[in-house]
């Protein structure tokens, strides 16, 4: 089973007490980079109250635009549409002649608002039709990414990310297997940076994978740039201990498919996917991690690391010829 598309429950918690008390402000343009894709946001006439969530403070960027998000105020869109995908009830997808409408939010009148992309590049639209006027409420911005990244050789995963050494590693799972308490025993770790607690992006360039951080965090909020090599994936769940089992190239791909966002929508983009999943899959080891919810869990997978690293000189890609 896939994951589900972004739905963001937390939103309405935020929308509902912090984000309408709080006055805040957004320069125009604002710009972030998530991926080493610099998203820009331009708004239309400028937006008074609005600012960059704490989570997108790190991802802020002064680099040149990759991706323009035109951002105003207007109705929702008359052009003929046919709905091809629900996610109800955050957000549908049209489709109009010219590129796809996401339709966020219509269970919820004071939220209401519209993402069009376009087919042939050119600036995405977020359209707001109701008094919330904050691009950060929502899916908006994550949809957007996915989009762009199936024409960019990248996919998010669901998955806690980490930096050893400038190495990355993700511990890939569904809802409830362990992401938010790896999370939280990687912090205790000295050396090791968290690029995120639930969802990480993987990007091929020049070749080579490479893990990121993204602003969309878990329950424990960690949120960092990354951009690191990718060494590992590990697919989790809780166990009776500490072990792993080595994948092969296709079960890691069926473990991707049930982690990650793909553009279910996009044929187009899902064959990008697929093709990247089987590059990873062959490229970087991958396999399944049963752990406790204790430092031992820690402690094995630096092990592990670490016998690898000595048997290559550096990196632990050999890993992966060991495991049973």
């Amino acid at each position: 089973m896939l994951s589900s598309p972004p739905a963001c429950p937390r939103v309405l918690e935020s929308h509902s007490s912090a984000a309408r008390a709080i006055p805040i402000h957004m320069p125009t343009p604002l710009a972030f980079s998530i991926a080493d894709i610099t998203v820009t946001l331009q708004c239309h006439p400028p937006v008074s109250g609005v600012s960059a969530p704490p989570a997108y403070q790190a991802f802020l960027s002064n680099s040149a635009n990759d991706v323009c998000i035109e951002v105003s105020t207007g109705e929702p869109l008359r052009d003929e549409q046919v709905r091809v995908f629900d996610s109800a009830p955050i957000w549908s997808l049209y489709r109009l002649k010219t590129g796809s409408s996401f339709h966020l939010f219509d269970s919820y009148p004071d939220l209401r608002r519209t993402l069009f992309i376009p087919d042939e590049g050119g600036c995405a639209r977020l359209v707001f039709h109701a008094a919330d006027h904050n691009p950060f409420v929502g899916p908006a911005l994550e949809l957007l990414m996915i989009t762009h990244l199936a024409r960019r050789d990248g996919v998010i995963l669901h998955g806690c990310g980490i930096s050893i050494d400038g190495r990355g590693i993700v511990f890939a799972g569904e809802s409830g297997a362990g992401k938010s308490t790896l999370s939280r025993l990687w912090a205790r770790q000295e050396g090791i940076e968290i690029l995120s607690d639930d969802r990480v992006i993987v990007r091929r360039q020049n070749g080579s994978l490479y893990l990121y951080g993204t602003p969309w965090h878990g329950d424990e909020a960690f949120a960092a740039p990354g951009g690191v090599p990718l060494e590992r994936i590990y697919f989790i769940r809780h166990g009776q201990g500490n072990d792993v089992r080595k994948l092969s190239a296709a079960g890691a791909v069926r473990e991707m498919l049930k982690c990650s966002f793909p553009p279910l929508w996009d044929a187009g983009g899902m064959a990008a996917a697929l093709e990247l999943f089987h590059g990873m899959a062959i490229a970087v080891p991958c396999a399944e991690l049963a752990f406790v919810p204790d430092h031992t869990a820690i402690d094995f997978v630096l092990d592990r690391a670490g016998q690898a690293g000595r048997a290559q000189g550096s990196g632990f890609r050999k890993e992966a010829d060991t495991e049973a």
